[in-house]
């Protein structure tokens, strides 16, 4: 096994040693976890913790129930993060970060990515607290940031079932190590947005299928069936569809007929499973 991979279904900790003199942060998706902030102290049950709301005093105050979250954990056996570890890694609902900085600068430069400016004055929010979209953006330092508050960043994937230690790059010589600037779009930002929003909608693709359609996709494992549905949804989207729908029925095209089926009166509302 890849040392820095591990499977999503044990803690992290059992393979990585809790560092001494680093922080350890749990970084929590408020789009994928509805009312996060409730969510977080039930996890707690009683106990202190220490959590921040990264929108709150910023422009995006209005929007807080959507804010990722910022928690500080206190050991391995920290019950927010045991209450996180029970669905939240399978279902990439968040991330860990180790920091040698100090709790005030790494919250700093974590909202330092929570926007970027796609145009002049206007700005968009980026889903920094996604894992697949904060392994590429600030695992690979996409922003260009001179200087780093974050040295390890410890991510899920849904689709190799593994944890991820991701080690962002080296701080750039002759850094002051100041404040972060502004993120700036750019081809590579752009690419990674791009590249997260096709793995979202692939998986949504994936969460609407029946059985028998995902083991033509070389399934019933998602890990194993994945390469062949990325290959269906790059061919589609440079086929002209634009919305799911289409892509949808470009895949039962693109699939052998079953031996069973009538490819007559074969319909792909047959396909999808009912999601009530």
């Amino acid at each position: 096994m890849n040392q820095d991979c591990w499977p999503v279904s044990e803690s992290p900790f059992t393979h990585v040693h809790w560092p001494d003199n680093h922080l350890v942060g749990l970084v929590l998706d408020g789009v994928a976890i509805p009312g996060l902030g409730e969510q977080i102290y039930q996890w707690a049950g009683g106990q202190p913790f220490n959590a921040e709301c990264l929108y709150v005093a910023t422009r995006w105050e209005a929007v807080s129930d959507l804010s990722p979250w910022l928690v500080w954990l206190s050991g391995p056996e920290d019950p927010v993060l045991e209450g996180f570890l029970e669905q939240g890694g399978v279902q990439e609902q968040g991330y860990l970060l180790i920091s040698a900085a100090d709790r005030a600068t790494c919250t700093r430069w974590m909202r330092s990515h929570l926007q970027v400016e796609m145009a002049p004055s206007c700005d968009e929010l980026v889903r920094i607290a996604h894992p697949a979209l904060a392994r590429p953006v600030i695992g690979g330092n996409l922003p260009r940031f001179p200087a780093r508050a974050v040295d390890r960043l410890i991510v899920p994937d849904r689709v190799s079932e593994q944890w991820h230690l991701v080690e962002p790059p080296a701080v750039q010589s002759g850094s002051t190590g100041g404040q972060p600037g502004k993120m700036m779009a750019s081809a590579d930002l752009r690419g990674a947005f791009e590249a997260f929003n096709r793995r979202k909608d692939a998986l949504q693709i994936w969460n609407s299928l029946e059985q028998s359609v995902r083991n033509q996709l070389g399934g019933p494992e998602l890990r194993n069936a994945y390469p062949a549905l990325g290959k269906i949804l790059e061919e589609a989207l440079g086929s002209g569809c634009n919305s799911l729908r289409e892509v949808m029925q470009f895949l039962f095209a693109t699939l052998p007929q079953r031996a069973d089926s009538n490819p007559v009166t074969e319909t792909a509302p047959h396909w999808i499973k009912d999601k009530q």
